[in-house]
């Protein structure tokens, strides 16, 4: 087991669609570089989450971005006082969902890899936005992933 694990922690409005899409990819990612054992990545709802499981259209992006359904199994949660401690890195899906948690830590996703915007919210949408969403995101956490995480193993 390894100790003193960097939790991320991924924010959305409903739970349903960008942090889990976010939450296994960012995982992938790390397994890809032998460096997921030092991390433990979590996803959360500022609102109250929008449904028991993750959206049918994001289990299918995620599936056709990585071949298999990643969030066959996802459960949604809501954002608690004890994610946001035990979090060290808060990454949220816009500007705006920054407000209320602890700055020192919070950035939104294209942020935190140096970039500038939200993320859009495909909930709702077809298959092809949430296809586009997921796609941004994994652009969004390659520069994550790119700035701070290669350096941790």
């Amino acid at each position: 087991m390894v100790q003193n694990k960097k939790t991320v922690l991924f924010v959305c409005s409903g739970n349903t669609c960008r942090s889990p899409m976010a939450k296994v990819i960012l995982e992938h990612k790390l397994k890809e570089l032998s460096i997921l054992g030092h991390f433990t990545v979590e996803s959360a709802a500022r609102d109250a989450p929008s449904s028991t499981k993750a959206s049918p259209y994001a289990r299918e992006a995620i599936k056709m971005l990585y071949g298999e359904d990643l969030l066959a199994g996802y459960k949604p949660k809501s954002l608690t006082p004890e994610l946001i401690e035990k979090a060290d890195l808060i990454l949220v899906m816009t500007a705006d969902m920054k407000h209320g948690l602890p700055l020192a830590k919070t950035y939104t996703v294209t942020e935190y890899g140096g970039g500038a915007g939200d993320i859009m919210d495909p909930y709702g949408s077809d298959l092809g936005c949430y296809l586009k969403c997921a796609k941004e995101l994994s652009k969004a956490i390659d520069n994550v992933v790119a700035r701070d995480f290669k350096t941790k193993s």
